[in-house]
């Protein structure tokens, strides 16, 4: 998991910690940051987690 998330948060231009936030759930994060970082998840192919699907 490790690898995705530093591949996420480079492809977005933001930390690994971001990253996990957008995936938790968690508060501190932009709506512009969290888009950013789910747009990322798709391009690079990896399924979201069910509560973040559209």
């Amino acid at each position: 998991m490790t690898r995705r998330l530093a591949q996420v948060a480079q492809k977005v231009g933001v930390s690994e910690a971001t990253v996990s936030r957008v995936l938790n759930g968690r508060p501190g994060v932009s709506e512009a940051t969290r888009q950013s970082v789910l747009t990322a998840l798709d391009v690079l192919g990896y399924e979201r987690p069910t509560q973040l699907r559209g």
